[in-house]
């Protein structure tokens, strides 16, 4: 058995590290290659010229990309090469040269061996803080896919800030006692505090979708969370946010509700094409809510089973490329509609990152909604189409 640490993991390292190193033992082998060719040409080109001392710097590159045994190969081939080429000057160099030259390389790889034991405990390092990270990150948002018993979520997100999983956008897919509620939103900044506002309406809603009966309930809840983190941020100078914000719960008979805060409208995928869902009432995002003049409102949606919706933020609508012009969704939508949720997902992954050149300015994420289910063949539209029928609720 392994020996364990105290955290309960094993000392050994585990396959992903095994397997790294493997993959180093060709640039091993490489540079040992490039010892004996410099050697080889030190050797015919005749007495003095020296030229092995150039292969030092194979032992050099080693310490900065190999293991430590593995810098200790190239370093012994280097040492060897460099006493096999004096001694075949030394009737010309004399003892005492070939003995100072073969010492140096050995304390020059003893100090690469030194280099490279250095780098590896940095790396480490960083990877133990990277893991805490992310281990971090994904507590405030999960890994996608989500499922539940009425849907299956797939989606992705994509961090405008460099080695960061999660920024200002937020979602969640929770089933509840009143059926799959789904959340996405995105907080007006950037940065930390955009983050922790993020934090403050995310947990909000996975309590609320628990225990208020109404979306407008939940979205109730969250208002209130948020305007709490502002109270406390205006104490401390971090600024006010306002997080826009769509809310999903799916209902039995192949309906849905939505609730507006806000946010960028969904698509619905029916057919091979994408259609852009009318929202009655688009709402003011949450923290805003006083401002409105009249209550929120839930809309009704019918939403069958095999159906699928599309939620995004405006990080992906409002992408441009090098000319300016806004990333075409629903063209995309309509281009792949019908390639599993997966499949798209990873195509609209690709195609953004070909749209903005792989500088991505705003955070950005897609849910795919499907409801499970055997597919509603009787229904002639086929397709999740508001019916225009928004209905009532408190004010907000």
């Amino acid at each position: 058995m392994a020996p364990r640490t105290q955290n309960g993991r094993s000392d050994r390292p585990s396959w992903d590290e095994r397997l790294s190193n493997s993959r180093r033992w060709p640039t091993t082998a490489v540079l040992c290659g490039l010892v004996v060719v410099v050697a080889a040409i030190d050797l015919a080109t005749g007495v003095g010229s020296q030229t092995i001392q150039v292969s030092g710097l194979a032992a050099l590159v080693a310490a900065m990309l190999c293991t430590t045994g593995q810098v200790v190969v190239v370093g012994m081939f280097y040492t060897a090469a460099v006493a096999v080429v004096y001694t075949s000057e030394l009737a010309a160099s004399g003892a005492p040269t070939m003995i100072a030259s073969t010492g140096g390389s050995i304390v020059a790889g003893i100090a690469c061996v030194l280099l490279c034991q250095s780098r590896w405990e940095r790396e480490k390092l960083l990877a133990r803080v990277r893991f805490t990270a992310e281990a971090a990150q994904r507590t405030l948002l999960r890994e996608l896919p989500l499922h539940t018993d009425d849907a299956v979520v797939d989606g992705l997100y994509m961090s405008s800030a460099r080695d960061a999983l999660i920024g200002g956008d937020i979602y969640e897919v929770l089933p509840t006692p009143y059926g799959t509620r789904v959340l996405i939103g995105d907080v007006r900044g950037k940065g930390l505090p955009a983050i922790h506002a993020g934090a403050a309406v995310l947990t909000s809603f996975r309590e609320g979708a628990y225990h208020q009966p109404s979306l407008l309930g939940v979205c109730t809840q969250m208002e209130q969370a948020l305007l709490r983190h502002n109270r406390y941020t205006r104490d401390t100078g971090d600024g006010e946010r306002f997080v826009t914000a769509l809310v999903l719960q799916l209902e039995p008979e192949g309906r849905a509700e939505l609730v507006g805060c806000g946010h960028t409208t969904p698509f619905s995928l029916d057919g091979g094409k994408a259609a852009e869902i009318w929202l009655a009432d688009p709402g003011l995002p949450l923290g805003l809510g006083d401002l409105a003049g009249q209550a929120r409102t839930t809309q009704e949606l019918r939403f069958p089973a095999g159906e699928r919706m599309v939620l995004c933020t405006d990080g992906v609508t409002e992408a441009r490329d090098a000319k300016g012009d806004f990333y075409p969704l629903a063209e995309r939508l309509s281009t792949w509609a019908d390639l599993p949720s997966p499949e798209l997902v990873e195509q609209l992954r690709l195609d953004l990152m070909r749209h903005t050149g792989d500088r991505q300015s705003d955070d950005a994420a897609i849910l795919v909604v499907r409801r499970n289910g055997p597919f509603d063949a009787e229904r002639p539209d086929r397709g999740p189409v508001p019916d225009g029928r928004p209905s009532t609720g408190g004010r907000i």
